[in-house]
């Protein structure tokens, strides 16, 4: 950024830009901290359990002690209810937690506030980067001014749920104004949306095949013992056998058929050829081939940009375009870096 009728602003620009290149690590750092609060904080669910049905030994949520209340919500009380599972087990800790509720609220929203102001200051040093211009700082069609819009809308979203109490989407909303500092999961992420639509070809087959052994599934096995448990109906056959592709439940699911007639066999490893063996690693072998192919874009990508900015600086240092730089011209850009 340049204004010729402004020195100090230039000054101003000049010392925010170094700022926001030299604090950028740090706060990152704020950010990954603004994130794990939702790890070690009393989660959204049980601060106000007085809407759930807890039925625990001699606890009672609308009883409990003001102090902890005011220090925890009722996620301490919760926390602490010991009674019989549902798999009968008596004087068990019904909701486990691993003793991971580190923080207050109030120590929570002290934290939280810090990193706001922190990530705050880095956004109006970004702005004073940009000459003070909202039309530099929201720059139309660039990836930076999709950044800057995402941070500012998460931190005003983070604000207002602080002063309406409401912390139920903050764990995404952290997550988010730490997706913007990540370059490279920025990239991972693109070359992930860019994958999709290769991929949904080779998906559909499977989807498509699966619809036809499940409605197969459950012609064969009806009022068996193999419909009844999984073949019941069409959608029901459909879970069974992608459960199946992943194995999960694999050769377990066909056994009540196979020890009636071991001709079923058949209709399984079929099945299991079809989809595991053949289009699950079709669609891996696209997922491969695109995400090298991203990779190489990238490549040349940064390849072409470094061309650029080069033949740019350059054409900047070459005051009298006669493709050559002068002594002074580089002087006076060491001068001006001191």
């Amino acid at each position: 950024y340049d204004n010729k009728h402004s020195e100090m602003r230039n000054k101003i620009s000049i010392l925010c830009g170094r700022m926001v290149v030299q604090s950028r690590w740090a706060v990152t750092c704020v950010c990954w901290l603004l994130f794990m609060l939702s790890f070690i904080e009393p989660p959204s669910w049980c601060r106000d359990a007085s809407h759930l049905f807890v039925d625990g030994e001699g606890y009672d949520v609308n009883n409990s002690n003001d102090n902890t209340v005011k220090e925890y919500g009722d996620c301490k009380t919760i926390f602490d209810m010991h009674g019989t599972t549902a798999d009968g087990e008596e004087n068990q800790q019904l909701y486990p937690s691993s003793q991971a509720m580190l923080l207050t609220t109030h120590r929570s929203k002290l934290i939280e506030l810090v990193c706001v102001i922190l990530i705050s200051l880095y956004q109006a040093c970004a702005f004073a980067d940009d000459g003070f211009d909202l039309s530099l700082f929201f720059y139309k069609g660039s990836h930076k001014s999709r950044k800057h819009a995402v941070r500012c809308l998460v931190l005003v979203c983070l604000v207002l749920s602080d002063i309406f109490d409401n912390t139920t989407f903050k764990p995404f909303l952290r997550l988010l104004i730490l997706g913007t500092f990540l370059r490279a999961g920025q990239s991972e992420m693109w070359t992930f949306l860019k994958m999709i639509p290769e991929i949904m070809l080779p998906m559909s087959l499977v989807v498509f095949v699966i619809a036809f052994y499940a409605w197969f599934g459950v012609v064969i096995f009806c009022d068996s013992r193999e419909g009844k448990t999984a073949f019941p109906n069409l959608a029901d056959g459909m879970w069974t056998l992608w459960i199946c592709v992943t194995t999960a439940n694999y050769p377990d699911v066909m056994m009540p058929a196979y020890n009636e007639n071991r001709i079923v066999a058949l209709y399984f490893i079929s099945f299991m050829v079809l989809c595991f063996f053949y289009l699950m690693n079709l669609v891996l072998a696209i997922a491969c081939n695109t995400y090298d192919e991203s990779i190489e874009e990238r490549k040349q990508s940064r390849g072409k940009l470094s061309e650029k900015l080069l033949s740019e600086a350059y054409a900047l240092l070459d005051y009298d375009s006669d493709d050559s730089v002068s002594r002074e011209s580089i002087m006076h850009v060491s001068e001006s870096r001191v």
